[in-house]
């Protein structure tokens, strides 16, 4: 989904935070210094200072907020669980107001791996942060699971019209030749550069989907085609084999392919068809 950092925009998104503290004093009387700095969707994302700490706050005003809330604020704390004590973290949840579609959560110093990049880091730092994180999210939290049909087949039809379209196309031809299942866990479920940040305390995910059932090799196959945009070569080896360790050979032969021709697809279309005309090449290519 695109990100907007238009003023009108997030001028918008503050007035309507205003109006929710205007509501809800005593939510007004624990934040402080607040910046609207992003918008998406039905949503906004705010820097703040909450009970005089660093924070940052989402709000949500679609119809499924109360959903929205629960399910990530939910992740978060699971995955708090899961990382306990371990090298990988995720912000702690501050506060939540499910009906109001708001919630505050601890800021993360550091940079995201995008930053990372653009700030003279390199590919193998943030595969590395990248696989390093996933590992320790999933190594207890694994399952067995049926390939997600449908869910891919809905995915892809979001995108079928327009630049994606010969990708689309692709992957639907690669579905006749799937695994039956596949290695699950609560994982990310949104998982790409922007939304890792390396960091001073080690490396920690933000933006945890409410699914809390991913297909580990979807984690992987997003977090690989962010990189790629990024990459002078695209997706090669350099990013996606450190991270396909992961899960077994036959999940990183079968399945990978498919996953990262759909996170091409939904970058695509969401862009308009601007830029990516080497990696569309490249996986048509290759998979051809």
């Amino acid at each position: 989904m695109a990100r907007s950092f238009d003023t009108l925009d997030l001028v918008a998104a503050h007035r309507r935070l205003q109006n929710l503290f205007d509501a809800r004093p005593h939510l007004a009387v624990r934040a402080t210094d607040v910046e609207a700095f992003q918008t998406y969707g039905q949503r906004a994302v705010f820097r703040l200072t909450w009970d005089g700490r660093p924070a940052i706050a989402k709000l949500i005003w679609h119809s499924e907020k109360i959903r929205a809330v629960n399910g990530q604020t939910s992740a978060l704390r699971q995955m708090a669980e899961i990382l306990k004590g371990r090298s990988a973290h995720v912000p702690q949840v501050l506060h939540i107001a499910p009906k109001a579609g708001f919630f505050v959560m601890s800021f993360i110093a550091g940079r995201n791996g995008l930053e990372h990049l653009r700030a003279g880091g390199t590919i193998a730092e943030v595969v590395e942060a990248g696989r390093l994180w996933l590992s320790e999210a999933t190594r207890t939290d694994r399952r067995e699971g049926p390939f997600p049909m449908e869910r891919i087949l809905r995915k892809l039809a979001d995108c079928a019209e327009g630049p994606a379209a010969d990708v689309v196309a692709q992957v639907r031809t690669m579905l006749k030749d799937t695994p039956e299942s596949l290695t699950i866990s609560g994982g990310h479920g949104d998982y790409w550069p922007g939304n890792l940040i390396l960091g001073p305390d080690g490396v920690t995910a933000i933006d945890l989907s409410g699914r809390r059932a991913n297909a580990v090799i979807e984690d992987i196959a997003c977090f690989a085609q962010g990189i790629a945009e990024h990459s002078e070569f695209g997706l090669t080896d350099e990013i996606a084999q450190p991270l396909l360790t992961l899960v077994p050979p036959s999940e990183a032969a079968h399945a990978f392919p498919i996953f990262s021709g759909l996170a091409l697809a939904r970058k695509l279309h969401a862009g308009g068809g601007l830029g990516y005309a080497h990696e569309r090449a490249r996986f048509l290519r290759e998979t051809s």
